[in-house]
C-alpha cells in the first residue's frame, strides 16, 4: 500500500483541494474479486464466535441495494457526465433516493429509536437525562455525533466530537436558549450534565417539578484563558499558548494532552468569539489583556509562552511587555508563525513567476490573468462571503478582519531570548532568482519564516504535516515530543545557575 497527501491546484497556482492520507492498495487477485458475487438479501453475518446471525430487515435492504449498484464501466460514464455539468453539487445514484429516505424514516419509526452507532465503551457509566435541558442536549449530541444512547456524563471528545461538530452544537444551543457560548467551554464542561448546569445558571431551572433546583454553576472568570486539561494543578511551570488567527483553541487540544497532565496548559482565545464583544484591533492591546488574565493564573514569572500561526505574533508581544515589566521569559514557541508583514516579492521575481505561468498557460494566460484580476477586484467590493455564512460560524469574519488590521500595524521589535520555531516541510511553487522558492501564496519560502532578522537566537525544527495538520493527530505527536524537549531544556537552563550559586 502507498499512502501520501495530495494538493490539487488550479493552473494559476490557487489551492483547490487538499487530501490528507490518501492511500492506494494493490489487490493481487482483482479478476476473481470482480467476479465474486455480491451479497444477497438472504445471507447471514457471523459474530466473533463464528455463530451465524440472521440479517435484520434494514441490513437485508442494505445488501439488496448494494446488489443494485452500477457496474464500473457505467460509473466512468456517469462520472464524466457529472463533471461536465458544471454545477457545484451533484448526487449520482442507481436507486430511487426519495424512496430510500422514506424507507429510512420508516425504519427509524419502527425501531422506536434514533439511528446511530451504539454507545462505545467509555470510562463513565451510562446515565440517562433527567431534566428538560439534559434531554434536549442529549438529542443534539445523538444527531450530531451519530451515537445512540448518549449519557449525560459521557465526554464529548470520547464520543468522537471535534471542532466542526462543536461549532454546530453550540449554534443549536444558541438557537434553543439564546446563549452564546464559545466552543472552548467544552474544556471545562465536556459532558451534557456540565453544559446543562452552565445553561441553567443563566436561564434558571427548566423543570416544573417540585424538586429543589440544582446549584448554579460558577460564573466564568476569564474571557481569554482556557484550561486545556485537568493538569491545571500540576507543579510544573505553566505553558500558555495563543490560538491562531480565528482565536479558537479547540484544535490545540491534542497538543495540550500530549505535553502531559503534570504541566498546566492554558489556551488563550480571542475576544469577540461570542457575545457582543469587539475583537482586538491592536496586537499590543490584545497582549495586554491576555497578560492581565495570565497573571491571575501565574502572578509572577518565569513564563513560557507560545502561539499557533498568527497567535505567535501576540505571544511574541506578550513576552516583550512582560520583560518590560521586569519578568523573566524562559521560552517562546512559534508554531509556523509568519512575520506580521512578509517581505514583498522583488520585481525580478514577479517576472519569473509571470514567465513560468505564461509558459504553463500558453498564449491565453494574459487574458485569464486579467479576468481573475477583475473578478478579484469585484469580490473586494462585495460583502464578505464569510460574513454571510450561517450563524454557527460565530464571529470568524469579524475576528479575521480585526486581526489582519492589527498585524498590519504591528512593529516587530528585536528579542534575543530563547525562541523555538516549529514548522512543516517547506513547499515551493515557483523557482525565482538566485534559486529562491516562492509558495502558492506568492511569499518567499524561508527556513526560519524570516524571524532571524528580529530574533537572532531562533531555533528551527521541522515537524510532519502542513500548517493545519501539524497540531492534529497523528502529526502532533512529533510536535509534542519536540516541544517537551525544548520546555524541559528551558527549565533545566533556568535551574542550572541556581544550583551553581547553591554550590558556592
Amino acid at each position: 500500500a502507498v499512502r501520501f497527501d495530495i494538493t490539487l491546484c488550479a493552473p494559476a497556482g490557487e489551492v483547490c483541494a487538499e487530501i490528507d492520507g490518501f492511500s492506494i492498495k494493490r489487490i493481487e487477485d482483482s479478476a476473481s474479486l470482480a467476479q465474486s458475487p455480491l451479497p444477497q438479501a438472504n445471507e447471514v453475518e457471523f459474530d466473533d464466535a463464528g455463530t451465524a446471525q440472521p440479517l435484520s430487515p434494514p441490513e437485508e435492504r442494505l445488501h439488496h441495494n448494494i446488489s443494485q449498484g452500477i457496474r464500473p464501466e457505467e460509473g466512468v460514464v456517469a462520472f464524466a457526465r457529472a463533471m461536465s455539468l458544471g454545477v457545484p453539487q451533484i448526487t449520482v445514484s442507481s436507486l430511487d433516493l426519495t424512496a430510500l429516505k422514506a424507507q429510512s424514516a420508516l425504519d427509524t419509526a419502527q425501531e422506536g429509536e434514533s439511528a446511530g452507532f451504539e454507545r462505545p465503551d467509555l470510562d463513565s457509566d451510562y446515565a440517562a437525562p433527567e431534566t428538560e435541558v439534559e434531554r434536549m442536549l442529549a438529542s443534539m449530541w445523538q444527531d450530531l455525533l451519530g451515537v445512540s444512547d448518549v449519557g449525560i456524563d459521557d465526554s464529548f471528545f470520547d464520543l468522537g466530537g471535534h471542532s466542526l461538530i462543536a461549532v454546530r452544537l453550540f449554534a443549536q444551543i444558541k438557537k434553543a436558549y439564546r446563549i452564546d457560548f464559545p466552543i472552548s467551554v467544552l474544556f471545562e464542561a465536556p459532558t451534557i450534565r456540565k453544559i446543562s448546569d452552565l445553561i441553567e445558571a443563566q436561564i434558571g431551572p427548566q423543570d416544573a417539578s417540585g424538586d429543589s433546583p440544582k446549584p448554579k454553576a460558577p460564573e466564568r472568570r476569564f474571557t481569554h484563558i482556557v484550561p486545556m486539561h485537568e493538569g491545571a494543578a500540576g507543579g510544573k511551570t505553566p505553558f500558555f499558548l495563543v490560538a491562531g488567527m480565528f482565536g479558537n483553541v479547540l484544535n490545540l487540544r491534542h497538543l495540550a494532552h500530549l505535553l502531559g497532565a503534570d504541566r498546566p496548559f492554558y489556551g488563550l482565545q480571542a475576544r469577540g468569539l461570542y457575545g457582543d464583544q469587539e475583537p482586538h484591533r491592536s496586537i499590543e492591546d490584545a497582549a495586554r489583556d491576555y497578560i492581565s488574565e495570565l497573571r491571575e493564573v501565574q502572578p509572577a514569572g518565569p513564563y513560557m509562552l507560545g502561539g499557533f500561526s498568527g497567535g505567535g505574533i501576540t505571544a511574541y508581544e506578550m513576552a516583550r511587555q512582560l520583560e518590560e515589566a521586569g519578568e523573566q521569559i524562559d521560552l517562546i514557541v512559534l508554531l509556523d508563525t509568519p512575520l506580521p508583514v512578509r517581505r514583498p516579492l522583488e520585481p525580478i521575481d514577479r517576472l519569473y513567476i509571470q514567465a513560468a505561468e505564461l509558459k504553463r498557460g500558453g498564449l491565453l494566460y494574459p487574458f485569464r490573468w486579467i479576468a481573475r484580476r477583475v473578478a478579484w477586484e469585484i469580490s473586494k467590493r462585495r460583502p464578505s462571503e464569510l460574513a454571510q455564512t450561517q450563524e454557527h460560524q460565530f464571529h470568524n469574519a469579524e475576528i479575521e478582519q480585526a486581526f489582519l488590521e492589527a498585524v498590519a500595524g504591528y512593529d516587530v521589535r528585536s528579542w534575543n531570548g530563547n525562541l523555538q520555531l516549529y514548522r512543516p516541510p517547506l513547499v515551493g511553487h515557483w523557482t525565482v532568482s538566485a534559486g529562491r522558492q516562492v509558495n502558492s501564496e506568492r511569499a518567499y519560502v524561508l527556513d526560519d519564516n524570516d524571524w532571524t532578522q528580529h530574533a537572532p537566537n531562533v531555533q528551527v525544527t521541522e515537524v510532519p504535516g502542513d500548517h493545519d495538520s501539524m497540531v492534529l493527530e497523528p502529526n502532533v505527536r512529533v510536535l509534542a515530543a519536540r516541544m517537551k524537549e525544548a520546555i524541559e531544556a528551558a527549565e533545566q537552563h533556568r535551574e542550572a545557575p541556581q544550583d551553581a550559586l547553591a554550590a558556592e
